[in-house]
């Protein structure tokens, strides 16, 4: 009992004219859409929309075409009793033939993705004639809008560990990693079941789904950001280092709410429209910091750690809540500021400036001996 492979890729050739009728999904799986039941097609590819109620309950002979960038999941009474990820077409058989098999892992990748969830929440017993196909969308997920509405703090190491505070929009990308963990966890029960909805999109009907999933994203962005700067880089390099920073919000948002291991759920690109510091930060980075990049070495370092201290404790005394102490800067950042150095080894600019101060400083070392004073004690008695 399983599935038996017929080909692989699309439809096409001898298959073509022997599937008189398949199930496929619908043409109203739209970018968006998580999940789709299922829809008996016909062999000129259209859709059989004759009002039958279990047009997609598979059945002894059913046969199934996966398109790629889809999986092919059945259900029964709420249990998953199969599971194909890798295109091609495929035949149900009730009989127990060697060939038959309820899961298929196409790739290395999704083997080792969802294996486990498919032997954790499998269908615990012998599949009936009640099973219930649908078709979980694995493309890239795009488009999703965020916004900030008020500033998000970050410690920013590219600027010597100060707190600062951003506004930014954009949008960003989802990918379904799961299929398995997103039917158990995120697509709700009535259209799991089949006497719901025929399939699920993220937007305004979806219960709720698309605000907690960018609740998530936005409670997110303060360490993804405090992440991207420890490499050396300023968040000015986020909209050309889209990659590397979709890799910081996927694992903060994963830290925070576990979307891969509850929902199946992965953040893979992110494409800020807006990344702005707010009034408070821009004033602190562009006259006081970026004035110890003008200096000289050590210099510099020294007079941009004394500016933020300096700008610390004025923010501290300012009880708008537009000052640093309202964004958390607190006694524990102050204390911190003697501490900091401008970030040599990825910032060529501060390493340039700090090489240069080293090599002017050694000619000075031989001229301490130039300036002996006794000699010319002895003058006084002279004076009388």
């Amino acid at each position: 009992m399983g599935f038996i492979k017929a080909f692989t890729g699309a439809l096409s050739g001898s298959f073509a004219n022997q599937w008189l009728e398949y199930m496929a999904p619908p043409a109203s799986m739209t970018d968006h859409v998580l999940l789709a039941r299922a829809t008996p097609v016909k062999s000129n590819g259209s859709e059989n929309n004759d009002g039958e109620e279990n047009a997609n309950v598979i059945s002894n002979g059913s046969k199934f075409l996966v398109p790629e960038g889809t999986c092919l999941i059945t259900v029964e009474n709420g249990g998953i009793t199969g599971v194909i990820s890798e295109p091609g077409g495929y035949t149900y058989t009730t009989e127990n033939v060697p060939e038959a098999k309820s899961m298929f892992s196409g790739d290395g990748f999704f083997a080792s993705t969802f294996g486990q969830s498919w032997n954790q929440f499998k269908f615990g017993g012998q599949p009936g004639n009640q099973q219930v196909a649908f078709y979980v969308n694995l493309k890239d997920i795009k488009g999703l809008h965020y916004g900030t509405q008020n500033p998000i703090r970050y410690r920013d190491a590219y600027y010597a560990g100060a707190m600062l505070a951003v506004t930014s929009n954009g949008t960003y990308t989802v990918k379904v990693v799961d299929p398995i963990l997103l039917i158990k966890n995120l697509i709700p029960v009535d259209i799991i079941s089949g006497q719901g909805r025929s399939y699920f999109e993220l937007g305004e009907s979806d219960g709720g789904v698309e605000e907690g999933l960018f609740a998530d994203f936005i409670g997110s962005l303060s360490v993804a950001l405090s992440n991207f700067t420890k490499g050396g880089k300023s968040i000015d390099e986020i909209q050309g280092g889209q990659t590397d920073f979709a890799k910081n919000v996927n694992e903060a948002v994963e830290e925070k709410a576990q979307w891969g291991t509850k929902y199946g759920l992965a953040v893979v690109d992110v494409s800020p429209m807006g990344l702005d510091w707010d009034e408070t930060s821009s004033k602190l980075i562009t006259e006081k910091f970026n004035t110890g990049f003008l200096m000289q070495g050590g210099v510099g370092a020294a007079y941009a750690q004394t500016q933020i201290a300096e700008g610390v404790n004025a923010a501290g005394n300012n009880a708008g809540t537009g000052g640093l102490m309202g964004m958390g800067m607190g006694v524990g950042m102050m204390g911190g500021t003697a501490g900091m150095t401008q970030p040599v080894g990825d910032n060529p600019v501060v390493a340039q400036q700090q090489a240069q101060a080293a090599a002017a400083a050694q000619p000075a070392a031989p001229a301490a001996p130039e300036t002996p004073a006794t000699p010319e004690t002895p003058a006084t008695p002279a004076a009388e």
